[in-house]
């Protein structure tokens, strides 16, 4: 006698066991987000230093054909030599022509070492945004020109917060508070009150003059009335005058320190 056919029956998942796996899996989601994030962030922290460690580079090539000087900067664009102009423009007053204008491109020749890549390519900043589209690193004022072995491998960091002095590899190239790049003007000064950016672990990549890159975070009170910037930075200059590091303002022009 044949046996009877059997059917087995697909058994399908119950409305709460589907509620289980989701939440499982939006657990799972929830603990490997930040993880993922945090990943990100440090990629992004490794390519910037990684672009500026480059810049520099082509800063100190740069210096290796003028005579050990460093590039002009932005009070430089229109200087009669051209081997002494800006080193994100050339002649151009518009924004759109750096950093391809500057006399240090054709040492790199890729646009994307200009752009910190922590910062979206389309946040361009309308009066306050985040970028200005072409380029996120500017460079000290006062090293405008500046020769080589006039900058001593070292500064003193003042925070105004704690009054702590600490010595620090002297900076030459950093990544700049967003806020304070200008959308229309190829500034490509560090000066005054001028911040590092905040974009790495509240702090920001800056290039030393022997072509090291460091991290470093400056501080503001809580209440915002008191923030360290590129005046919390001083050296003495070739001839023995103290320095305050923000003065590379738009009256500094090619070898201004070499004379300090």
């Amino acid at each position: 006698m044949p046996r009877p056919v059997t059917r087995r029956v697909a058994r399908a998942f119950t409305l709460v066991e589907l509620l289980v796996v989701i939440g499982i899996i939006a657990i799972l989601i929830a603990i490997l987000m930040p993880a993922l994030r945090r990943a990100r962030e440090a990629a992004a922290e490794v390519s910037c230093a990684s672009n500026q460690r480059q810049l520099m580079m082509a800063f100190l090539l740069f210096a290796g054909d003028h005579g050990q000087h460093l590039p002009g900067n932005f009070t430089d664009y229109q200087n009669p030599d051209a081997d002494r102009r800006a080193w994100l423009l050339n002649f151009q007053e518009t924004i759109d022509k750096a950093p391809e204008g500057g006399t240090i491109y054709k040492y790199l020749k890729n646009k994307d070492v200009y752009r910190c890549p922590a910062v979206p390519a389309d946040a361009v900043m309308t009066g306050g945004g985040s970028s200005n589209g072409q380029f996120d690193y500017v460079s000290f004022g006062v090293f405008t020109g500046a020769k080589i072995v006039n900058i001593k491998p070292e500064s003193t960091y003042t925070d105004k917060i704690t009054f702590k002095e600490t010595v620090l590899p002297t900076p030459v190239i950093c990544e700049e508070d967003q806020k304070a790049l200008n959308l229309l003007n190829p500034e490509g000064l560090h000066n005054y009150g001028d911040r590092l950016a905040d974009n790495h672990r509240h702090g920001g990549n800056y290039a030393s003059i022997d072509g090291s890159v460091h991290w470093h975070q400056e501080l503001v009170s809580k209440d915002g009335s008191v923030r360290n910037g590129a005046d919390s930075w001083q050296q003495r200059g070739p001839r023995g005058r103290p320095v305050n590091m923000g003065e590379g303002g738009f009256g500094i022009t090619w070898g201004w320190w070499d004379q300090q």
